[in-house]
């Protein structure tokens, strides 16, 4: 029964938007035991999470509604340590801090294959890694002409095309 008390404090349910949550659940590996995402701590995704975790206020009921278990992280990487047990709570701004990280994550894998692609001249058209980067993570919450105008944006903001000087010809 104690084991199990731990156990359940060890996990945050924390509401993040559904593709992200999808995503989550296949790029890491759930615990057998809470059933949250466990994140390795090479991940910035787990320093953000360890840095907003706190002890809960005084008459805070935890909340149980959100799309997305986590593991909580365990401090023996750190040097400060936070026992998951006392430190299990993460505010709606720290909520948000991973939700941007977690997104941040997302775009970078999603990015990185799409150049991959560019970089080797274009095996795959655009749209066949979107749908196979889709179906790899198994995200159905967003569809790939949306993702496909994620990637345009960013190439965009990359390397922005310059538009060309409009020159007059002086007719005789």
């Amino acid at each position: 029964m104690e084991k199990e008390k731990y156990a359940r404090k060890k996990t945050v349910a924390i509401r993040v938007e559904p593709y992200l949550a999808e995503y989550a659940r296949k790029k890491f590996s759930v615990s057998p035991k809470g059933g949250g995402i466990k994140i390795p701590y090479t991940y910035d995704l787990y320093h953000c999470i360890f840095n907003s975790m706190q002890k809960p206020p005084s008459g805070v009921v935890e909340p149980c509604e959100g799309n997305l278990l986590i593991c909580l992280p365990d401090s023996r990487m750190m040097p400060v340590r936070k026992h998951p047990e006392t430190y299990c709570y993460l505010s709606a701004s720290s909520m948000t801090d991973i939700e941007q990280a977690l997104r941040q994550l997302f775009n970078f894998d999603f990015h990185q294959q799409m150049m991959d692609n560019e970089s080797l001249g274009r095996p795959r058209q655009q749209i066949e890694v979107v749908e196979s980067f889709l179906s790899t993570y198994g995200v159905v919450s967003l569809t790939s002409s949306a993702l496909l105008k994620n990637f345009q944006r960013y190439r965009q903001r990359i390397s922005p095309r310059k538009k060309r000087k409009y020159q007059k010809v002086a007719r005789i």
